[in-house]
């Protein structure tokens, strides 16, 4: 194969098996990649090396020596030098020239001849004396002459130490200055130059082969050894293969779960422009997805995904096919809902509350009165129960359930439940009766009288009736009582068998009119209004008219007034009556309406 891939941390590599010199690679590589590689680290020498586990000699990088401008001073503080003072030379004619080899470091030449006080390249290992820089005394650059003799490195190293560094030459000025110091002889000055890399790039990271770089004359390009990973200098007229690459794209920023229900998840991430598209990987697939117009986020969503489930998802940056690294997050589900939310238990002051558990991994939170209760999922399977205490006795609450799973909440369900009253007891002839004031429907209630009490309650003479109507005395509205309608039998009550009732006992009733088999009952209201105001007063102010007694000979009927200025009509059996409303505010009990109707 002509190409193999290798990834670094910020560069895609490509081995290109076709032997080239070293500027005719580099025109390669500039059409169809970046450029030549460069190498900033240790991780990037071993990326190169994957590129072609098979192969095991040299290969060009981008690394190459440039006679002429690849020149800096040790001293690199730019508000040092001003305009144009950073790059002041003055060579001897015919320098920079390589004459033995790489000469990377430069040393002042000081005598009586026409070459006095000009610059020449020499190599680094070369030892002589130096000129150290040691700041400003009234304004003027001060230099001072070591009096021992280094190698350019170990020069530095002195200077950098004792004084502020090697002497940088800015001007003719300080040139003729430094030049003055010595009457004979060479000094190094802070001037030097590295190998350059083909993109420009100025990393200080190396990685040469012992005795390289090599001194030896008219070798300036370097290739990287594919046993060691190691550098050497080649002449850059050889033919070898080649490293290409190209910039990773950065990965996105920014990624994250914006929302999450039980069946999706929305993520967002940072766009970086125009060109770069993304891969989202999740569960084993990709999905491309194209950076959108505009500078706002990228927002994808996943959907048809398991409630309360975690998902780990990877994202990719792409340009020009190249990946990133690529970044991950984990995300989940928000958990389903809780099922059959209901109270279990009532009493006065507390509500005990019951739902399905989910399972071990999945919690709750319960809110009411503006609080919140953190309950967690029980061990086995039995249901979750949690108790309210505190509370107020006759108050309805309402209490909203919340499944959380990875701090990610359901979307809640509500129930409004109330506190019981006082139980009231009454005894009747055969029957204690006991008023429980939670709101249920009928099954439920019978439900609950079963359990706790004998049943719903069967009523077999007046006397029961009024034994009922004790339990509550302060309550006006309707509660449930064991007589059924089993749609087979007609009407039955929920005690039933033959050894509780006595003859005639069962088939007692004490219907209200206008219910079943009776004749409806009308109201006139003096007052106009339209119909839909019109039926939400009749639904306001009559829908707890009840009877209170019936007896063999008359029955009395009950209902809130409504103020002292408003009369009712009552229309039975063809008669017509005009009832006014009694005295007070109607709320005692003595200050609702009752009329006794008698009967024939």
């Amino acid at each position: 194969a002509q190409l193999s891939i290798a990834f670094a941390q910020t560069r895609q590599y490509y081995f290109v098996n076709v032997s080239l010199d070293w500027t005719s690679a580099q025109s390669v590589c500039r059409r169809d990649y970046t450029d030549l590689a460069t190498i900033e680290t240790t991780a990037d020498v071993d990326a190169v090396l994957n590129t072609m586990s098979n192969y095991t000699g040299k290969a060009w990088i981008g690394l190459y020596d440039e006679l002429y401008n690849s020149w800096k001073w040790s001293l690199d503080e730019s508000s040092f030098y001003g305009d144009g003072e950073y790059t002041f030379r003055n060579w001897y004619p015919g320098s920079p020239n390589d004459l033995y080899g790489p000469q990377l470091c430069v040393r002042l030449i000081s005598d009586n001849t026409v070459s006095s006080r000009r610059w020449d390249d020499r190599q680094c290992s070369d030892v002589r004396m130096f000129v150290c820089y040691n700041g400003t005394v009234d304004g003027t650059p001060s230099f001072v002459l070591s009096n021992v003799s280094l190698n350019w490195t170990e020069a530095q190293m002195f200077c950098r130490k004792n004084y502020v560094d090697l002497a940088s030459i800015r001007n003719q000025t300080e040139n003729d200055l430094i030049g003055a110091l010595i009457s004979s002889g060479d000094i190094w000055i802070g001037l030097y130059r590295d190998k350059l890399w083909s993109d420009g790039s100025l990393s200080p990271f190396q990685h040469w082969a012992d005795g390289q770089p090599s001194s030896e004359p008219g070798v300036q390009c370097a290739a990287t050894d594919f046993v060691s990973g190691s550098w050497y200098d080649e002449g850059c007229s050889q033919s070898l293969p080649f490293i290409c690459y190209k910039q990773i794209p950065p990965n996105a920023k920014g990624f994250r779960a914006s929302k999450q229900d039980e069946s999706s998840i929305s993520l967002q991430w940072n766009k970086i422009n125009i060109n770069t598209s993304f891969v989202l990987q999740f569960n084993g697939s990709e999905t491309n997805i194209r950076a959108p117009d505009g500078d706002g986020p990228v927002n994808y969503t996943v959907s048809s995904l398991t409630a309360g489930t975690k998902y780990t998802f990877s994202l990719f940056s792409v340009f020009e096919n190249v990946r990133s690294s690529g970044v991950s997050i984990v995300a989940a589900t928000a958990p389903q809902n809780p099922e059959d939310f209901r109270p279990a238990t009532q009493d006065e002051s507390s509500i005990t509350l019951q739902w399905n558990k989910i399972n071990n991994s999945t919690n709750f939170v319960l809110q009411f009165n503006g609080s919140e209760t953190n309950v967690r999922a029980p061990d086995g399977f039995g249901p979750v129960k949690h108790t309210v205490s505190s509370l107020t006795a006759g108050t309805r609450y309402t209490f909203s359930l919340f499944s959380v799973f990875e701090n990610i909440r359901s979307s809640g369900v509500s129930i409004v439940e109330a506190t019981g009253r006082p139980f009231r007891v009454s005894l009747a002839q055969t029957h204690q009766y006991y008023f429980v004031n939670a709101t249920l429907n009928w099954t439920d209630a019978q439900s609950r009288c079963r359990r706790d009490y004998a049943d719903l309650a069967t009523i077999e003479s007046t006397a029961d009736i009024k034994a009922v109507d004790r339990t509550a005395a302060d309550y006006t509205g309707l509660a449930w009582i064991g007589l059924y309608d089993n749609l087979v039998n007609s009407w039955k009550w929920s005690l039933n068998g033959s050894s509780f009732h006595f003859d005639g006992e069962e088939t007692f009733r004490n219907r209200h009119s206008g219910t079943v088999n009776g004749s409806p009952v009308y109201i006139l209201i003096n007052e106009s209004l339209s119909w839909t105001s019109a039926q939400a007063f009749c639904k306001e102010n009559y829908i707890d008219l009840r009877l209170t007694a019936q007896f063999e000979t008359n029955i009395t009927l009950q209902w809130e007034k409504v103020n002292n200025n408003t009369n009712f009509i009552l229309q039975y059996n063809g008669i017509v009556k005009f009832i006014s409303p009694p005295g007070g505010d109607g709320s005692r009990r003595s200050e609702a309406v009752e009329h006794d109707l008698q009967l024939p």
